[in-house]
């Protein structure tokens, strides 16, 4: 791969802010030469940023403002980018609404546009107004990068006939998410839950992912496993509610919330459990869905079986039978059979456990899934 070869990429999400995107985006490029790298991002804490871009191997370019839009202003600041650094490829990290810019960049000498799209389409493409930029977009860039099948199949028809498509799954980091029975038995010493038999969900806490449905399961749980304990890791303002109700149903004394917890703890929270479940379920008629569910990745990484909702394109994070199980995310007695199912059977969901990280290894580790990143941006340059 020479070094003539420049991508640009554009971004609203991109770190010291956190969220799914900016993880998603930061540990892809991580797999492309740092030479070959220029990252035009907005500026959400300035002094954050400053020391992240110091200490990052590639250049960073700052848009002074919270929010990049896709303005006059905004394209030609990029398109001065694009000749200063004789740019070849820009990258929309999220396609919506910044690729917008798609012609602005073609105009300034990129050869090739790429756009990643990322689950929150779905809801774009089922509004009149924000389905044409769908399809202005679809009509101005040469690829549109997908997570999930459920995803590109929700919105391929709204963005036109014009882009080609390719997957762009995120990897898994393997080395830090991985088994680790003492690191896991520290997090249960911290919380006091000895060796109970325990569900672990993390996530923020919001309708779609269906933690309240596990807090409507747990007498279910309990009657098969009476010492059964849930551990709901994450934010959001759903917190009190889930403890209320646990107190309606009179399981409070088998539920644990932590609130949010330090990045780095993270993989030790999965490790802690018997069982990972979140039975994620598509809201708001279509609109409110889980583009692909990376959380489920990790814990299968860590070895811990999952039961993973139906909703969006979680089922495809999971092999059924294998290393987990898929459950209808409204359906209490199918969360109930899949997670006391497992929970009553050690043996059978480690088993699912070793599956699950050996499927991981194998298919979502960085070296396999990384390697797509640099073919999406500069296939056909040559």
């Amino acid at each position: 791969m020479g070094h003539s070869r420049r991508v640009l990429l554009v971004t609203n999400d991109f770190p010291p802010t956190v969220g799914g995107i900016q993880t998603y985006l930061h540990e892809f490029v991580q797999t492309l030469d740092p030479d070959q790298l220029i990252v035009f991002a907005s500026t959400q804490d300035e002094s954050a940023t400053q020391a992240f871009d110091r200490d990052a191997p590639f250049a960073i370019i700052r848009w002074p403002r919270r929010v990049m839009l896709p303005t006059p202003m905004t394209a030609r600041r990029m398109q001065e980018i694009i000749r200063a650094w004789s740019i070849d490829t820009v990258w929309f990290g999220a396609s919506t609404p910044l690729a917008l810019m798609a012609s602005a960049a073609r105009r300034a000498g990129a050869r090739r546009i790429v756009a990643s799209t990322h689950g929150h389409e779905i809801g774009w493409s089922m509004v009149p107004g924000a389905r044409q930029v769908l399809r202005m977009i679809g009509g101005r860039v040469d690829m549109l990068t997908y997570v999930s099948k459920y995803a590109q199949m929700r919105t391929r028809r709204a963005f036109g006939l014009h882009p080609a498509w390719s997957s762009l799954q995120p990897g898994v980091d393997i080395a830090r998410f991985s088994p680790n029975k003492e690191a896991g038995d520290r997090v249960r010493r911290q919380y006091g839950l000895g060796d109970a038999p325990l569900v672990v969900c993390i996530s923020r806490i919001v309708p779609r992912k269906g933690q309240d449905m596990l807090v409507e399961a747990l007498p279910g749980i309990r009657k098969r496993i009476p010492t059964a304990k849930l551990l709901i890791v994450g934010p959001g303002k759903g917190r009190k509610s889930l403890i209320d109700r646990a107190s309606a149903l009179g399981v409070s004394d088998s539920l644990i919330t932590t609130g949010p917890v330090p990045f780095d703890a993270l993989p030790d929270f999965y490790r802690c459990a018997d069982v990972f479940a979140m039975p994620v379920r598509t809201l708001g008629g279509g609109l409110d869905v889980e583009g692909l569910g990376i959380v489920f990745l990790e814990a299968q990484a860590c070895g811990v079986p999952v039961v993973a909702g139906d909703g969006g394109g979680a089922p495809e994070t999971v092999r059924p039978s294998e290393t987990g199980i898929v459950v209808n995310g409204r359906r209490v007695d199918e969360i109930v059979d899949a997670v006391a199912g497992l929970l009553a059977e050690p043996g059978r969901a480690a088993a699912k456990g070793q599956k699950g990280r050996e499927y991981i290894q194998k298919e979502w580790s960085w070296s396999v899934r990384g390697p797509q990143l640099a073919q999406v941006l500069f296939d056909g340059l040559d």
